[in-house]
């Protein structure tokens, strides 16, 4: 699968829109690469990078060597010598991709390919509209937060005014190009050229704006902005255009009809992708009302038949959901014990009453076999049930096995709901008795329990806040949460972790990814789980690497996936300005628990200077404005060697931008996060720690560190005073595990997944040896950690501890 940051044609120019801090850097990246034999002389080209994750990033390419010109310069002897390979960029540790309106930066050793002198900038049709230009004396060096912002007037202009150190200043800007990605925007009496995604302009604001740039009594000029309306995706204005020239213009009929015609396949396709998307989201009332509304007249064969697919597949689900209750009734009735018949039926009623699309597959195998002539009717339920318990691909033909795990069921949501440890010991105990319910079966039971936590109930899709109730916790942790359209507890649902600027509250982290306009946004409609810890203190301006943060956004994120179906191979971790900030530290010391990190106007930290090393295994997205304080050079720092290692990263400046929330980076960052998955059982872990929080990567935990670890001190011009304890863990050949830890006591969480049951296992710390036996599967232990965590995705069935 991949993902198009760009997927119209793009009207890309580098050189035109670097500024003059961007043109020396240029420059020395060009005479330097050219002088060492491998990048021809204009070696920009317009083309596309595809990165090893999928995405796939528009505009003009250049190799550079570092983020900023000081960064630059400092490596410039790394550069691979070009005898060593012959493929163009190879030397460059960084390829920017500009596409006019922002620059994207990725690391050279995360692209899958190149494919250079497409011809993206054909038939693309391009407005330019005049602007009086005076003086442009004054230079803005850094943007921060708009006052006010007007809309543009039919001549594209607008008034924007900034918040200064000597009070408000209002500034002119002008619209002198019209592209259907993005408007170029320069000042009128001064310099700052931007750019802005034409589809976040109103577009009654756009439509004004493209009559004054052509002549409406020329028909081929009012094509033209047809055809732009298309190209931006803006099929519903296109659609008008065309109306309104086919009556202003009845002569042009047949030449415009082979427009209509496209673009109405373009606009079914757009409306298919959407059913879709909404389908695969959860939204199912929302799919099946969308397949009944939607226009098939004068559709091609191609969309109607991949409508008929999912409509097709809708009634049999349907079927299937009528047949299973009809079937569980009937085969029931043929059950002469009474004891077992009084158990049947209420757990026929709790199935009855969950069957849905998304939970019909439990009941797969017996939908299968529900005819099969061979099988008894005890044999047919105990399919039945067992599937519905763990799952239709590990069910049993025993009903009394079956009945069993139901038991179990009830036995395990009691032990994780329950707060004595005594009571647990107890129940762990009945529960291991039970015939036929092992460690293994219980496993796999976990992804389809019912929630640990119970939920607020709501009467809309409106936000909530939850307290957590963690039992002699220190500090009171409360998130805000936006679940999806038509949320329902038997479907996974991706989360992201939205973490607020120290000036907003958790609601514009909500509304921004959920909310848009008072209806549904983004995470609605995409089926994200959306929730925004409280992680500042009362009045807390700076986000200062506060570890009370940590603990109430991994304590949210606990709480979060007990009480919601979340899948947790896919956490997002977020952020706006002090949020982005925390985000990154937050990040890199944690990075098991995410698939990704979107930091978007934000500035790392004296900790990641060390942490950086630590989310190698963690994709990132990072967004931010060319003229936000000095982001990019203080975030260079730290970014520019994650790429040159080859992290998987994105960096998005916006070009002449200041600091702002960039909404319209928002479909990008979902599709992104489509492609992302974390990585759950690494093999090899190599670890840097400064703070006894961040003492937990992935499956490996280390404790009572050294005293100076306890007290990190950051002193003024960010460097850390101590060194950080290095933890190394690896799992060679032969079923041994490497240890190398500054802690004292070190735990290990270990699955199938990580070694082999099969073979004796040795762990060897700090050079000797501390373990050599075969595993055993603990089923106390799993489900601790299950408590624990609520992470029924990765799942520990061993612990080890050694002091």
């Amino acid at each position: 699968m991949t993902v198009r940051l760009f997927p119209e044609s793009v009207n890309c120019f580098y050189c035109a829109t670097l500024s003059l801090r961007r043109a020396s850097l240029a420059a020395l990246v060009f005479l330097l690469l050219i002088g060492l034999g491998f990048v021809p002389i204009g070696a920009v080209q317009a083309g596309e990078v595809e990165l090893k994750h999928g995405t796939i990033i528009r505009g003009d390419l250049a190799p550079i060597l570092g983020l900023t010109d000081k960064l630059a310069a400092r490596i410039e002897g790394d550069i691979v010598d070009p005898r060593e390979s012959s493929r163009t960029f190879t030397g460059a540790p960084i390829i920017l991709v500009d596409n006019g309106m922002i620059r994207y930066f990725v690391s050279r050793r995360n692209v899958e390919r190149f494919n250079l002198n497409q011809e993206f900038l054909s038939e693309q049709e391009i407005f330019p509209l005049k602007q009086q230009v005076t003086g442009r004396g004054q230079m803005l060096k850094t943007v921060g937060s708009f006052i006010d912002v007007t809309d543009f007037d039919k001549f594209g202009r607008r008034t924007v005014t900034l918040s200064t150190n000597k009070g408000n200043l209002a500034l002119l800007q002008g619209v002198t190009e019209i592209t259907p990605r993005y408007l170029k925007v320069t000042g009128l009496k001064h310099q700052w050229d931007l750019g802005i995604r034409t589809t976040s302009v109103k577009e009654e604001v756009l439509a004004a704006m493209l009559k004054q740039a052509i002549d409406p009594l020329d028909p081929n000029e009012r094509i033209a902005i047809a055809r732009f309306y298309i190209q931006a995706g803006l099929y519903l204005p296109a659609a008008q255009a065309f109306a309104d020239i086919e009556q202003d213009f009845p002569e042009y009929k047949d030449k415009i009809a082979v427009f209509v015609k496209d673009l109405r396949t373009l606009h079914s396709q757009q409306l298919l992708n959407e059913l879709q998307q909404r389908r695969k989201a959860g939204q199912h009332q929302l799919a099946q009302e969308a397949i009944a509304r939607f226009p098939t007249n004068n559709v091609s064969q191609s969309i109607l038949r991949q409508l008929r697919e999912v409509e097709e597949d809708y009634h049999k689900r349907q079927e299937q959901i009528e047949k299973a209750q009809f079937r569980l009734g009937e085969l029931e009735a043929e059950i002469k014990d009474e004891k077992t018949k009084n158990l049947l039926q209420a757990y026929r009623r709790e199935v009855i009453t969950q069957l849905n699309f998304d939970s019909i597959d439990r009941l797969a195998a017996f939908l299968n076999l529900e005819s099969d002539d061979s099988l008894s009717a005890r044999e047919k339920l105990a399919i039945a049930y067992s599937g519905w318990i763990v799952g239709s691909a590990r069910v049993v033909t025993d009903l009394d096995t079956a009945l069993n795990l139901w038991t179990a069921r009830a036995q395990v949501l009691e032990y994780l709901r329950n707060e004595d440890e005594h009571e647990r010991d107890f129940m762990i105990e009945t529960l291991q008795k039970l015939e036929g319910v092992s460690t293994e079966v219980v496993k796999q039971m976990i992804p389809l329990l019912p929630p640990i936590l119970d939920a607020p109930v709501r009467k809309n899709d409106d936000a909530f806040t939850i307290q957590v109730t963690n039992p002699g916790a220190e500090v009171p942790v409360s998130y805000s949460v936006l679940l999806p359209i038509e949320y329902n507890p038997h479907h996974s649902y991706p989360m992201i972790v939205a973490l607020h600027p120290s000036h907003k509250t958790a609601q514009f982290e909500l509304g921004w990814w959920g909310k848009y306009k008072n209806g549904p946004g983004q995470s609605q409609r995409r089926g994200y789980i959306v929730i925004s810890p409280e992680y500042l203190q009362k009045d807390q301006k700076d986000y200062e690497d506060n570890i009370t943060a940590h603990y109430a956004v991994i304590q949210s994120i606990r709480d979060a996936r007990k009480r919601f179906n979340v899948d947790s191979d896919r956490v997002f971790l977020a952020g706006h300005g002090t949020g982005a900030d925390a985000a990154f530290d937050i990040g890199m010391s944690h990075p098991g628990l995410f698939a990704g990190v979107i930091p978007i106007a934000g500035k790392t930290s004296a900790f990641n200077l060390h942490y950086w090393q630590n989310a190698k295994h963690l994709p990132w997205y990072i967004v931010g404005g060319e003229l936000d304080r000095d982001t990019l050079d203080h975030n260079s720092l730290v970014v520019n060697r994650m790429m040159r290692y080859g992290h998987d990263v994105i960096y998005a400046e916006y070009i002449g931008r200041g600091y702002e929330h960039y909404y319209e980076e928002i479909h990008n960052l979902f599709n992104w996060m489509e492609l992302q998955q974390r990585l759950k059982y690494p093999k090899e872990i190599e670890e840097n720690i400064l703070r006894p929080i961040d003492n937990r990567f992935y499956w490996v935990r280390t404790e009572e560190l050294p005293p100076q670890i306890m007290r990190p001190v950051v002193v003024k011009n960010q460097r850390i005073r101590v060194r950080p304890v290095s933890l190394n863990v690896s799992v060679k050949e032969g079923n041994v595990i490497y240890v190398r830890s500054g802690g004292k006591i070190n735990t290990l969480w270990l699955s199938p997944e990580i070694v082999d049951y099969e073979k004796r296992l040795v762990v060897r710390i700090g050079g000797k040896q501390k373990f050599n036996k075969f595993l055993r599967p603990d089923m106390k232990a799993m489900l601790d950690d299950f408590r624990n965590r609520g992470d029924r995705q990765k799942l520990f069935d061993v612990r080890l501890d050694f002091f």
